[in-house]
């Protein structure tokens, strides 16, 4: 597992100008691509989002203070009820305020922070990290039993519902309160979160995944 924590690096060497904002997409062009995200995309925002980033920026800074120990602090809960390690490589980047996370599966899982989106959620930000290992957590499990099925998603885009539905249940277990309640589809995941949970355990539910 690595962190890669790049705020610094933008908050210090770059400024909240177009041209800076550039050269910082071009030297971690990389990491964005594997986040998916396209160079020619990421340009064309870069003017919208200035204001945006001056506005935000010092909630991101206080942010940039805390993450590391907020991720730390969830995995031990992970650990603790679960007995998983989970050891993903995460990236902290600026983008352009279009998602929170981005996870990529090949090889070992990544999980790309955005963190002038996160700074939205302030309030949530404990169940955000929380929501997007319980996905990673759920993708260790497919790979133990199914290893030749990993792709770039957890589960079949069929069954998304049914993989929210067992991220509510997994972020409930550990006192998390799920950070996407505004999502069109949050009742359907409710209901089957809750029948889920009517008829078996969490060990039964997990091997839902399983099968």
């Amino acid at each position: 597992m690595i962190i890669s924590n790049t705020i610094n690096d933008f908050f210090n060497n770059f400024h909240l100008n177009e041209q800076s904002r550039l050269s910082y997409f071009t030297k971690y062009h990389t990491e964005f691509q594997h986040a998916g995200y396209d160079e020619h995309v990421l340009c064309q925002n870069i003017h919208p989002t200035l204001l945006k980033l001056e506005q935000d920026l010092p909630l991101i800074l206080k942010i940039n203070t805390t993450l590391v120990h907020i991720i730390f602090e969830v995995r031990l809960k992970f650990l603790k009820q679960y007995q998983t390690y989970l050891k993903p490589d995460i990236y902290f980047l600026v983008g352009t305020y279009k998602e929170d996370a981005s996870i990529q599966l090949e090889d070992n899982a990544h999980l790309y922070l955005f963190i002038e989106s996160l700074c939205h959620k302030y309030d949530l930000l404990y169940d955000v990290i929380a929501y997007y290992l319980a996905k990673l957590y759920i993708y260790e499990i497919i790979k133990e039993y199914y290893p030749e099925t990993i792709t770039t998603t957890i589960l079949n885009n069929k069954h998304v519902i049914l993989e929210e539905a067992i991220v509510l249940h997994i972020l409930k277990t550990l006192n998390y309160t799920y950070p996407y309640k505004d999502r069109h589809d949050f009742k359907d995941i409710q209901q089957l979160a809750s029948k889920l949970e009517s008829e078996f355990t969490t060990e039964t539910i997990l091997q839902v995944v399983q099968k």
